[in-house]
């Protein structure tokens, strides 16, 4: 008998969430992280009294996702303060206005009823079709109307961090409109998560427990072990090693099936290549060139009053910044939940899409970049001058994604279900998926489990998977 019915490398959305529904379905389930915190990229971590993120995280779930795990779990996952309006950068004028200013006359929004009807009516296998289509194909098929075609592009350089139009996956971007359009009645929809990130990964990792399964933090995994075309577990280092270069003390744990959710640049360090098909590898190491990464940079920034802003619970946005005419965002943390800063005090967060550039490891390009970066914001945001607190961080390793570009989505994303590998699973938002984040993690790892399971999970029918 095996130790465990499956093992899940990883403690973020997609791991969680995948161990937490195994487990409630009686499954011996061990869930192993390398790090000590919960949440993988979605962590959270206390800097002086503020509670910074890896990166900038709101949850992009209409009611499908995430949201009916939590529910099919037993659990609530309840829907903060959220962003449903959109102010944007004009940077001939320099000025801050509403995304809906651009579609604001009669015609105009009559127009966007005719590309959401449009929308709405394309079947999703429909769309599935296409990976290799830049959205403003799509677009100008529906309309010309260039406020139209700015509030569906406006949108795709938050949830997706891609830059130009040519850039932007016609199937991934309409997929998530159509979802929001249909359960929520608005182009896009995000939210601040009830209780915060802390609580969200605790309360999956409770599921985990309080069904008999197992949740490890601070364990790595060395390989995965594959004899004669089937899992047969994992290796993981000596507990307790008192030299950091330790290698080949292996400890053996087994299970029949393993659920790995390591991004592409990062799995092929656990499972060997030569158990897996050519064109399978290729695919992934195709996809984890530096080039592909979402990387930006990122910076939290507190003040002791809060600047002006159209709207403090909206997330602003442009397409070209002031001095490098990259993209970004911009959104106020303490507007959503004043617990992630001092009393008194004011906490933004925002970032520059820096993956246009291909220079992602040069570290005086990227320090360059964020001194840019810094006098940007303080042109389109002047009280961001007179901070108390501030941090730079940089998301490119661990990076947030694979940018969502046409040909590099969909199907030309390697399968989540391992070829020639019996019970080999991969729930990454790198591979095979859709969706938008954290919910987009938690999709995937749903979609292996109901694999597993050979059956969909109640009430989780109605929503779509990959």
């Amino acid at each position: 008998m095996s130790d465990f019915d499956a093992i899940v490398i990883g403690a973020g959305a997609a791991g969680l969430a995948s161990a937490a529904l195994l487990a409630k379905e009686g499954q011996r389930v061990l869930a192993l992280d390398r790090s000590n915190y919960l949440g993988g990229r979605g962590m959270a971590t206390d800097d002086e009294g503020y509670r910074l993120n890896l990166g900038a995280h709101l949850l992009e779930d209409p009611g499908s996702g995430i949201t009916k795990i939590f529910e099919h779990l037993g659990m609530t996952l309840g829907h903060g303060p959220s962003n449903t309006d959109m102010p944007v950068w004009n940077h001939d004028s320099e000025t801050w206005g509403s995304i809906r200013d651009r579609y604001a006359g009669a015609g105009d929004r009559d127009e966007l009823k005719a590309v959401i009807q449009a929308l709405l009516e394309t079947p999703y296998e429909e769309l599935d079709g296409l990976d290799n289509l830049p959205m403003r194909s799509w677009l100008s098929k529906h309309t010309s109307n260039q406020g139209v075609i700015d509030l569906f592009e406006f949108i795709t350089v938050m949830e997706c961090m891609t830059e130009d139009w040519w850039d932007h996956s016609a199937s991934d971007n309409l997929f998530n409109r159509k979802m929001h359009y249909q359960e929520k009645r608005t182009a896009a929809y995000s939210f601040w998560p009830e209780g915060g990130w802390d609580n969200l990964f605790s309360e999956l990792r409770d599921a985990v427990v309080n069904n008999g399964g197992v949740v490890e933090l601070g364990r790595s995994v060395s390989r995965v072990l594959i004899e004669d075309g089937s899992i047969r577990g994992v290796c993981l280092p000596r507990s307790g090693a008192s030299l950091q270069n330790e290698i080949f003390h292996d400890e053996t744990v087994t299970a029949p099936v393993v659920i790995s959710t390591l991004p592409v640049w990062n799995v092929l360090d656990v499972v060997s290549e030569s158990h897996l098909p050519d064109w399978y590898v290729n695919q992934i190491k195709t996809l984890a060139q530096d080039r592909w990464r979402v990387s930006y940079a990122h910076l939290s920034i507190a003040t002791e009053e809060p600047i002006p802003v159209l709207d403090r619970q909206e997330i602003a946005t442009w397409l070209h910044a002031p001095i490098s005419r990259t993209s970004g965002f911009m959104f106020e943390q303490t507007a959503l939940d004043p617990s992630v800063a001092p009393e008194g005090k004011y906490l933004y967060v925002m970032g520059a899409m820096l993956h246009k550039f291909n220079r992602g490891r040069d570290k005086e390009f990227v320090r360059a970049k964020f001194t840019e970066f810094e006098k940007e914001v303080e042109i389109m945001w002047p009280g961001l001058e007179d901070n108390v607190f501030k941090r730079r961080t940089y998301v490119f390793e661990p990076s947030f994604g694979v940018i969502q570009k046409p040909g590099l989505v969909g199907k030309f994303r390697p399968h989540w279900k391992a070829p020639n590998v019996e019970g080999l699973y991969f729930a990454s938002e790198t591979f095979q998926s859709r969706g938008i984040g954290i919910d987009r993690a938690a999709r995937a790892g749903l979609s292996c489990v109901e694999d597993i399971l050979g059956r969909r999970l109640w009430p989780l029918e109605e929503g779509w998977r990959y």
